[in-house]
């Protein structure tokens, strides 16, 4: 006989909710269903193991997903722990308690290691709503004879009356709603059980889509929780495998880095470097995070941005929590402190194993940073909190070494600093190239001092939110207010000498070149160049500069200073050219292209190419006339 029961008053808002899909996406119900599917099996096993009357095939236990199209059935079948009529009422009539969080608060600490449980029954389970008109839940528990089934249409009641069923276990039938048809589709359905629930401990069955195998089950969750096991025992081609088909990676990952926590804070961490991305995939605004996150083997959401900074966004793998709480969806994770120490304990983790691929194998670090260096620089400007471990990563081309190929540290850097050198010096530019020709490497190169080469766009926003790498202070070689200490031996009698020389000269090159520079001066600091240019207050550099025109954004005017070496051939001749027509056509001429080539050995562009062009070939034409 079949009794009408009423659903407590808060299952019925939870109900209306569902209905009106508190879930972003719809397709979440199975991966409920089947969690629960699996609690239910996990409860039996567990029995068994505790319990010497309780006799049963672990090897047996399984989870069917079955379809009637005609009847617009989607079944899902286990042969678990099933319910009595006290635990129907109690686990699906109300949402007070869940049936698998009451068996764990019964369990001792020992006994919970060995619980495999999900946690989540009587919650996700009102998920079916979004796509059912109805729900039948035909059900058996173990060791008892009475069968029974729960019936309801997602209104205020439901009914339970005595059944048939042979077996201990559950059966969830749902009578899908009229637009929900690709419910009933056997691709669809399998693609959500790999997507949601690969790694759940038990099989999960379905019929094949194979003409030669009609008839036969299929088992569709087949990757294994390899995280879950010690990385002592896992061989690298596994890793490897696992990295393909669960992480969505190409080839061999650069570097594998396993790790658990227990204790006052419980997961499992499996991440892996890759060797190459795209740059669709670390670039694209609409890309998801590459570390998906899991909970007892159940997937939650492959796009949880606090589970790692975004500087390291190239990073693929799974964290798989066994005690994160979920909101009522199991999608938006509660603004809970365990995501946030996750976080800072995965991300130390790493920075802690690059540290040791950088020791162990300089080439494979250095591949490693080629590839993302530019996207983990991103930390050195808005990761505070990290950024000493950051600088320990960094690495960068200078004018120690020979070629591009040549990266080097700070540390290695400070290691070979002049005892009187009390800053680190280092140059802006677009280029390798333009930065190791630049005239304003010249006096640094005749001191052996070593320069750090900045050429990524991004340097130019870094290098002031660094400022200081261990007391010392990141000091551009380009400043016109560059400062050398001790290092700086400059002849003052010389200098002074030279400026007395030139002074009209000086005053008369500034009077031509009043609309781009602020300046022009004499310096000692040129050792083969004629000129150079370095900013003024408030100029921005060449990097800086080209990406907020890209952007839009208005650049900051600001003008040069020129800076001219009183020793050079070009100058004297210049010079000389000055004292016999101060005014002369030939001398603007020359000023200007002084000044433009200054300008494009120091790796900026002119403002009018087609003027310099005219200008060059005129004064080429003078010259061989």
């Amino acid at each position: 006989m079949s009794e009408t029961l009423e659903f407590q008053t808060e299952a019925k808002q939870l109900l209306q909710l569902m209905i009106h899909s508190l879930y972003s996406h719809k397709e979440i119900f199975l991966r409920e269903i089947v969690s629960n599917a699996s609690d239910a099996l996990d409860k039996i096993r567990f029995e068994s193991l505790i319990n010497s009357n309780v006799k049963i095939d672990a090897d047996s236990l399984k989870i069917t997903i079955s379809v009637d199209k005609d009847s617009r059935r989607l079944t899902v079948s286990d042969n678990g722990i099933g319910m009595n009529r006290d635990e129907l009422i109690s686990n699906l009539g109300t949402i007070a308690r869940s049936g698998s969080k009451a068996f764990l608060e019964n369990l001792s600490g020992d006994q919970k290691l060995d619980s495999n449980l999900i946690g989540q029954f009587g919650v996700g389970f009102y998920s079916v709503f979004m796509v059912a008109s109805k729900v039948e839940v035909l059900t058996k528990r173990f060791g008892e004879d009475k069968a029974f089934r729960w019936t309801s249409g997602a209104d205020t009641t439901y009914q339970i009356e005595e059944a048939a069923r042979i077996e201990n276990g559950t059966d969830i039938i749902i009578y899908l709603n009229e637009n929900e048809n690709e419910y009933l589709e056997d691709y669809k359905l399998k693609n959500l059980v790999k997507k949601y629930s690969s790694f759940i401990a038990f099989p999960v069955q379905m019929a094949s889509s194979d003409k030669e195998k009609a008839g036969e089950m299929e088992t569709i969750n087949s990757l294994k929780p390899i995280w879950e096991r010690s990385a002592s025992e896992i061989k690298d081609e596994e890793y490897e495998e696992f990295y393909t088909q669960a992480c969505g990676g190409f080839g061999k990952p650069l570097k594998t880095i396993h790790t658990k926590a227990e204790g006052t804070m419980e997961y499992s961490a499996l991440a892996f470097i890759p060797e190459k991305l795209s740059p669709f995939e670390i670039y694209n605004q609409e890309r998801k995070h590459g570390v998906k996150l899991y909970v007892k083997k159940v997937f939650i959401s492959d796009d949880v941005k606090d589970l790692l900074p975004e500087y390291l966004r190239f990073v693929r793998g799974i964290v798989d929590s066994a005690d994160l709480p979920l909101n009522v969806s199991r999608e938006i994770l509660q603004d809970n402190p365990i995501i946030g120490k996750i976080r800072k304990a995965l991300t130390s983790k790493i920075f802690s194993e690059l540290k040791k691929l950088a020791e162990k194998d300089k080439e494979k670090y250095e591949s490693f940073w080629r590839e993302f260096g530019t996207i983990v620089k991103e930390g050195l400007y808005n990761d505070y909190e990290n950024r000493e471990e950051l600088t320990e990563l960094v690495r960068f081309n200078s004018s120690n070494g020979e070629t591009k190929e040549y990266l080097t540290s700070f540390d290695e850097y400070i290691s070979r600093m002049n005892e009187k050198q009390k800053d680190i010096y280092y140059i802006l530019g677009e280029t390798y190239e333009n930065v190791r020709k630049s005239p304003n490497m010249e006096l640094f190169r005749d001191k052996k001092i070593e320069v750090i080469y900045f050429t990524d766009p991004i340097d130019e926003f870094i290098v002031p939110a660094l400022f200081d790498v261990k007391g010392k202070e990141l000091k551009n070689i380009a400043d016109d207010k560059l400062d050398l200490g001790d290092l700086d031996d400059e002849d003052k009698t010389a200098l002074e000498k030279n400026e007395k020389k030139y002074k009209k000269f000086v005053g008369r090159v500034k009077n031509i070149l009043e609309a781009n520079v602020e300046e022009v001066r004499i310096t000692q600091r040129l050792k083969e160049s004629p000129a150079r240019v370095v900013n003024g207050g408030g100029a921005v550099g060449v990097q800086m500069e080209k990406m907020m025109k890209a952007m839009g954004q208005p650049v900051p005017k600001s003008k040069k200073i020129l800076e001219i070496n009183a020793n050079h051939a070009v100058i004297e001749k210049l010079n000389s050219l000055y004292e016999k027509d101060p005014k002369g056509e030939d001398l603007q001429e020359w000023a200007n292209l002084l000044y433009e080539q200054a300008l494009i050995a120091s790796g900026q562009p002119v403002k009018d190419l087609s003027a310099y062009m005219q200008r060059i070939n005129k004064m080429f034409e003078k010259a061989i006339s």
